[in-house]
């Protein structure tokens, strides 16, 4: 952040009272833009030299010298805090009319994220930080990394926020809408706090488009567990992906699960209970033998590698197996929640099962097959007596 800085002192003849003396000016210039500002002194303007910015007297040059370093020292302040320095705000600080704390958007932000670290494992999953801490990159790099008090953001900057996610960051509607909730958080919190007096999102409204589950059918499921694989890590990435198809666990739950999360009930029945790492609620989750046999395979570690390269597998397998379907590890949820409803389960139990905290969530993923439909409409005889 480089801006041009420099004060200029004068002495004002035109205001010159009738014992001969006028006060003494500054002009404030930063940029090529300036402000001026009438100081606490009086001279003859015969005893100020312009271009040598110094008085015939030693009190004046003085007092010049102290307002000079105050001036540096709020245009230094400005500086260290990433603050864009106006000749308006450097005047203001200089008379105190802003005397309360200019907070700064990226400031806020941070101090959010450092409160929020402290509460990972507690009361916030680390998922959930892990957002914003990525939110908060995409803010700095729209900036460029110069913050501007929260006080100055207004609507356009906002819609030039969402803009930049789309066409720069790449981002679909939906996870842009994410990020801007995120954002929003912050404004909502210095709202509370009387930091801000206005909140620039009031008059901005996001929401989110309506989207379909990808999801697998139990044969395509099939096809693609009965699939022999020569290379190794192929393999595994389609056991995990099948594991997560038949337990409705996420990438972040299958990476984080160990034997500790494994029970059998007094039936010699085998299941998962584990908080899930999005929200914290505890799933309860059946295993069948198709799923005990990965975690054996495995010896109850599975070999989950990063969500970059996991989904560039899938795709391998989506192509070998002639999937025309996109397969990412998410589906694989997806696939569970829709064959289990689809198998008459209830949707209280797949909300269990799925760890969902509010039962709304997995209607979502109530999407029935067309043989599902087929099966229960067909011998249903319409209008017949």
């Amino acid at each position: 952040m480089y801006q041009t800085f420099s004060l200029r002192f004068m002495v004002a003849a035109s205001k010159m009272c009738q014992d001969g003396l006028a006060p003494l000016f500054l002009s404030i210039i930063v940029d090529n833009k300036r402000v001026s500002i009438q100081l606490k002194k009086k001279l003859k303007p015969s005893d100020f030299n312009v271009k040598t910015q110094t008085a015939t007297s030693d009190d004046v040059n003085n007092y010049i010298a102290v307002v000079r370093s105050r001036m540096l020292n709020i245009q230094t302040e400005l500086f260290a805090q990433k603050i864009v320095a106006t000749p308006q705000k450097i005047k203001d600080l200089f008379n105190d009319v802003q005397s309360v704390k200019q907070w700064g958007l990226i400031e806020l932000y941070e101090l959010h994220n450092e409160d929020m670290k402290k509460l990972v494992g507690k009361t916030v999953v680390a998922s959930s930080y892990m957002k914003h801490t990525y939110v908060l990159s995409y803010l700095k790099t729209y900036m460029k990394n110069i913050d501007r008090p929260i006080t100055d953001i207004n609507a356009s900057f906002i819609k030039g926020l969402y803009n930049y996610l789309i066409d720069v960051k790449n981002h679909q509607h939906n996870t842009a809408v994410g990020c801007m909730k995120k954002v929003k958080k912050i404004f909502n919190a210095a709202f509370a706090d009387s930091i801000i007096t206005q909140n620039p999102f009031n008059s901005i409204s996001y929401k989110l488009d309506k989207t379909t589950p990808t999801f697998l059918t139990e044969y395509e499921i099939t096809k693609i567990w009965e699939k022999k694989f020569t290379n190794v890590r192929i393999e595994q990435v389609r056991d995990i992906y099948i594991f997560n198809c038949l337990t409705g666990l996420s990438y972040i739950d299958s990476k984080f699960l160990t034997k500790d999360f494994i029970f059998t009930d007094g039936d010699g029945c085998m299941f998962i209970r584990k908080p899930r790492q999005k929200t914290n609620v505890t799933a309860t989750i059946p295993l069948n033998k198709v799923a005990v046999s990965i975690l054996e395979k495995y010896n109850y570690n599975l070999p989950v590698i990063s969500n970059q390269r996991m989904n560039a597998y899938l795709k391998e397998i989506q192509d070998i197996c002639g999937i025309n379907k996109t397969l990412t590890t998410h589906t694989a949820r997806h696939s569970a929640a829709t064959m289990l409803l689809n198998r008459g389960v209830s949707l209280s139990t797949v909300s269990a099962v799925l760890g969902h905290s509010n039962q709304k969530i997995t209607t979502h993923y109530a999407k029935l097959l067309d043989t599902t439909i087929m099966n229960e409409i067909k011998g249903i005889n319409l209008l017949s007596k």
